[in-house]
């Protein structure tokens, strides 16, 4: 297959384009900015800008290819407006989908966020913003378009050049935490997400969601975790604070449906923090 991968150079973009290389698929990498080229560096791919703010380069992305991988995710400002982000996530997808429909694709396969389902409440922004993109998506589905949506949980791995879920194993890796919290996410290994969203292209049934998790673990087991990776002692006492956690999230459809691997936490943790010493960040 010819597969369009948009976002790349992001964390989960760059593990869907591993997995569409290891069974010999073609891949069209886009990318927004070259700054983050380096994590697909010396792989067989054809680069392409994209960006779909302006659609400039989307067109011509979307030549021939029949599968489209969309992990170009939108993050809205911690603090921005409600409303204006919202606005434009939905009016960025919109025309993102025009595009596919005239693009006529095999298989879409729409990265969304597991915060849309998991329980984290209506207060977050970034759930606002991402719950409004995937109707649009679930909608232009119900019309035809051949979507297979996913959401990932918290992805934990290599290739996080954007710092996004990895600012949480940057912090308890840079600084010996003496205390930790109570609470608790879903998290799996970005690999293994990778690997999900083409089984998602190949098998995905059309318009369905995949929840996409492997454990539901606590702040003090994780930190105790990226503390074992870094060579020193976890955290030694609990303080009774208790910071936003999310329901334990079921993936078992993906698992069944899709042969979603599920590699330890742990394994996870390790090739993350591996992947930041070799970038200098630790």
């Amino acid at each position: 297959m010819q597969a369009l991968v948009l976002g790349a150079t992001g964390h989960i973009g760059a593990h869907v384009v591993r997995a569409l290389l290891a069974e010999g698929h073609s891949v069209r990498a886009a990318y927004r900015s070259g700054r983050f080229l380096h994590v697909i560096d010396g792989l067989p791919v054809e680069r392409v800008r994209v960006d779909l703010d302006t659609l400039e380069g989307l067109p011509h992305a979307l030549e021939g290819c029949e599968w489209v991988f969309q992990a170009a995710g939108y993050y809205p400002r911690l603090f921005g407006r409600p409303r204006e982000a919202i606005a434009r996530g939905v009016e960025t997808t919109r025309r993102l989908i025009e595009h596919l429909r005239r693009a006529h694709p095999q298989r879409i396969v729409f990265t969304s966020s597991a915060a849309t389902i998991e329980g984290r409440g209506p207060n977050s922004l970034y759930v606002h913003v991402k719950l409004a993109m995937e109707q649009e998506m679930a909608r232009a589905a119900g019309e035809g378009l051949p979507v297979v949506i996913v959401n990932p949980s918290v992805c934990l791995g290599e290739y996080d050049a954007h710092r996004f879920s990895g600012r949480l194993i940057l912090v308890c890796a840079r600084y010996p935490l003496l205390f930790s919290f109570d609470g608790a996410f879903n998290a799996i290994y970005t690999g293994d997400v990778g690997v999900g969203l083409l089984r998602a292209a190949q098998r995905g049934r059309l318009g369905e969601r995949y929840a996409m998790t492997t454990r539901h673990i606590a702040l003090r087991e994780f930190a105790a975790l990226v503390a074992e990776a870094m060579g020193r002692r976890p955290p030694r006492w609990r303080l009774p604070w208790q910071v936003r956690s999310s329901w334990p999230l079921d993936g078992r459809v993906a698992i069944r449906e899709l042969g979603l691997p599920q590699t330890p936490v742990e394994e996870a943790i390790r090739r993350a923090v591996a992947w930041f010493r070799s970038q200098g960040d630790l």
